[in-house]
Formats: structure tokens, C-alpha cells, sequence
């Protein structure tokens, strides 16, 4: 549902329906309707659903500069910096044993209607209950974080290697890449590569790159003008007749159908 990935915003992931299985650094998380993950900053997670059961998500991805202090103040100093600088410690799942749930989920059904709606000064409506969801999430900081600071070095070197990947793979999707090539740019063996890529990523290493340009294909088709043919060499794929092949099997979909009707869009 949500390839494994990283980025430097902020993330709230809130589950609408159905349930899913979320990994942040290495842990899983089963999220239930209604639940609600917040995920730091440069923290590895991704997704899918739990048994293979339907699910629908929202997932609102924003940058801290949108909620820090031009100057350290109180306020930055108490709640946005420990965020930013010690990410692993504020992974958060609020479920229904949350006293304040229904205030969590009130901000963020907020943020997701003024963001869909972008009616007048709706910018300082997000602002408002992004830093109120920060609120509600601190008054149960006591259940929420960890505040034992603690990390497994095992699985803080797989987080950097995996981190490594992903980034090798987002500067160079648009070329050919070989499993030679980023198995030795990692340091693995071809074989060791491979077997990691699976453990972590919980798919192969083809699929993963597919699915990430496909991604990016998505994007091109509901942002530009570009011929579907130009839009597969953008996204990485050499052979248009293979693109249209592997998008129509990831989104139910032609190129060109998608571009008239998009659907389920969940562009990364």
C-alpha cells in the first residue's frame, strides 16, 4: 500500500477503513479504523494491509519549517526541537485506549477538509490544528513516547542501508540500474543484496523499483503534457509496450485511461 521509503517531512497517517500493517524503523504497527501513526522526520516505514483485508488511509506529509519558530522560542524549543532531533523517540500510535482519540481524530479530519476545501486562510486553519494535534499528542506523552532512549544497533545499520537504497534508487530510477550496481554502491554480494532487500523491503528488488517508477509515471500523467511514450523513458522504463504492461497490472489501469480518470492515487 505504502512502498518502504523515507523523507525529511513529517507524517500523519490516519486509517479510515480496514486495517493495515505499518513498519516504522523496523517495528510493526497494526493500525485499526480510526487509528491514528504519527511518524518523524528521516524515519523508514511503510505499509500494507493487515491479511490482506480492503483498507483506505489519509496521510498528511507536511515540512516542520511549516510549524517551527522563526527564533527558538518556548514553544520550538519545547515541542517542535526534540522532534526533529530525536525522531525515533516520538513514533506514535494512538488507538481507541487514547482518552483524547476523538480530539486526535477531530484535528486531523480538520486538516484533511481544509486542505481539500482551500477556502480563504484555510493556511492558518492547518497551522492551527497541526500544532493542536502536537498539543493533544503531548498530554498523553507520558503513554506515547518512549522515553527511555534506546536503539538496537542491528537494526539502526539496517535502517541506514536501507535509507541508502532508497536514495540511490530516487537519484537514479530514470537509468538503468543493475543489481551488480547498487548491490556493490550498498556493499553486498549480488546474493546477500537481494535476500536483505526482501527481509527489509518485504518484496523484490524489481518490484520495488517498478512500483517507484510506476509512482513517478503517476505523477508525470496528472502534472504534464507529456506523450505516455516520453513518460515512460522519464520514469525509467526503456520499453513503452513494458510500462503500459506493468502500469495497467499496479493500477487496474492504461496510461492513458489513468490520465482521464485517475484513481486511488497515492503519489509518494
Amino acid at each position: 500500500m505504502i512502498h518502504t521509503h523515507w523523507h525529511r517531512e513529517i507524517e500523519i497517517l490516519y486509517i479510515s477503513r480496514g486495517m493495515m500493517e505499518v513498519k516504522i524503523e523496523g517495528k510493526s504497527y497494526i493500525g485499526k479504523e480510526g487509528d491514528i501513526l504519527f511518524i518523524p522526520p528521516n524515519q523508514l516505514h511503510g505499509a500494507v494491509s493487515y491479511h490482506h483485508s480492503p483498507c483506505a488511509f489519509f496521510a498528511i506529509v507536511f515540512d516542520s519549517l511549516f510549524i517551527k519558530s522563526n527564533f527558538s522560542d518556548f514553544i520550538q524549543q519545547s515541542y517542535i526541537d526534540s522532534i526533529i532531533e530525536f525522531p525515533s523517540k516520538y513514533i506514535v500510535h494512538a488507538t481507541n485506549d487514547l482518552p483524547n482519540i476523538a480530539e486526535l481524530r477531530n484535528n486531523v479530519v480538520q486538516i484533511i477538509d481544509e486542505f481539500a476545501l482551500k477556502e480563504p486562510f484555510f493556511e492558518l486553519s492547518l497551522k492551527a490544528n497541526l500544532l493542536l494535534f502536537l498539543k493533544n499528542i503531548y498530554l498523553n506523552k507520558d503513554k506515547l513516547f518512549r522515553h527511555e532512549y534506546y536503539t538496537d544497533n542491528k537494526n539502526e545499520v539496517n535502517s541506514y542501508k536501507c535509507k541508502k537504497i532508497v536514495l540511490y534508487l530516487e537519484e537514479h530510477y530514470k537509468n538503468r540500474i543493475t543489481l551488480e550496481e547498487i548491490s556493490t554502491h550498498i556493499g553486498f554480494s549480488k546474493e546477500h543484496f537481494c535476500r536483505f532487500f526482501k527481509k527489509n523491503f518485504r518484496m523484490t528488488f524489481v518490484n520495488y523499483l517498478n512500483q517507484m517508477r510506476i509512482k513517478k509515471a503517476e505523477y508525470l500523467l496528472l502534472n504534464t503534457n507529456l506523450k505516455v511514450i516520453d513518460i515512460a523513458l522519464e520514469a525509467g522504463f526503456e520499453d513503452s509496450n513494458y510500462f503500459t504492461s506493468i502500469f495497467k497490472k499496479e493500477t487496474k489501469m492504461t496510461p492513458s485511461d489513468y490520465r482521464k480518470k485517475p484513481s486511488n492515487v497515492t503519489l509518494l
